[in-house]
């Protein structure tokens, strides 16, 4: 294992321990009973925390979801991370699109939970219908599958399901130019937007739906904004990869963004072992 692989493992699991940390404390902030009758201050914040920590499902929980969201952060800037420095085959951008797809997908179905929460809220039947999309993929992570035929499980994930195909296939088709950098880059920057404007429409719903409700982590609107505090937490690692990587361009400049061949001095457009240009234009993935 040579040094800069080394390094990648080392910052791979200094992340992975920051998506541990952060992803529990906002964990935490969104089961607050804040917008409730009860009060949600500082002392109830530790107090879920040290229960979580004494709680072995916590920990089973942990210990799946957080490998998952490093695994597939990996698997999306698989095609711009320089770990060989050696020429070789292209690395296809079709499971980074998918996994976008799969963004776009939460905000989508976030967007719809929303809307169902805004519905029942100004038609006063809040508590007349559950939506557990969010908590049943928990319950399927750690094998309880005892909400799986229940309508306001499946129909949500449903829907989830289509919309990740519909997704991954329209980014297939409509960013197939440019280099992977870029089309990276995009892709993160318009999912990281869109998740943002999605959790800030949705806190001042979920504040008055929890006024309501008997039990809020049923309702739509708490569904979606776990979907959405997820969705940002992962993009977190792909902007700040990319971002590190915009300021230390040196490597890709003397190297093709496809294939990690080294620009010559005499290089022509293209490059000459998978021909894809050295500039913006690149052959689709």
């Amino acid at each position: 294992m040579n040094s800069r692989r080394i390094v990648l493992m080392v910052v791979l699991v200094a992340w992975s321990l920051c998506t541990w940390i952060m992803g529990t404390l906002l964990a935490a902030l969104l089961f607050m009973p804040w917008g409730h009758e009860e009060s949600a201050d500082f002392p109830l914040f530790l107090e879920l925390l040290w229960h979580w920590f004494n709680e072995p499902m916590y920990w089973i929980h942990s210990c799946i979801l957080v490998p998952v969201m490093i695994g597939t952060q990996v698997l999306f800037l698989l095609p711009i991370l320089p770990v060989r420095m050696s020429v070789g085959k292209s690395r296809s951008l079709r499971a980074s699109l998918v996994l976008g797809g799969l963004g776009a997908a939460m905000l989508t179905s976030g967007l719809v939970l929303g809307l169902v929460s805004f519905v029942q809220l100004l038609g006063g039947w809040i508590d007349d219908m559950d939506l557990a999309l969010y908590s049943g993929l928990d319950g399927l992570a750690v094998l309880e599958p005892k909400m799986y035929a229940y309508p306001g499980f499946l129909v949500p994930l449903i829907f989830l399901l289509v919309s990740w195909i519909l997704w991954s296939l329209v980014l297939m088709r409509f960013m197939r130019r440019g280099q992977p950098i870029d089309r990276i880059g995009r892709l993160t920057g318009l999912l990281l937007a869109g998740t943002l404007i999605e959790i800030i429409l949705l806190i001042p719903l979920e504040a008055m739906v929890r006024r309501r409700a008997d039990c809020y982590c049923a309702t739509g609107s708490f569904q979606a904004l776990i979907g959405g505090v997820a969705a940002a937490l992962w993009l977190l690692g792909p902007m700040a990869f990319l971002v590190l990587l915009r300021r230390r361009p040196a490597w890709w400049a003397r190297h093709c963004q496809q294939c990690g061949y080294e620009k010559g001095p005499g290089a022509t457009g293209h490059c000459p072992e998978c021909g894809s240009a050295w500039g913006r234009d690149s052959a689709p993935a």
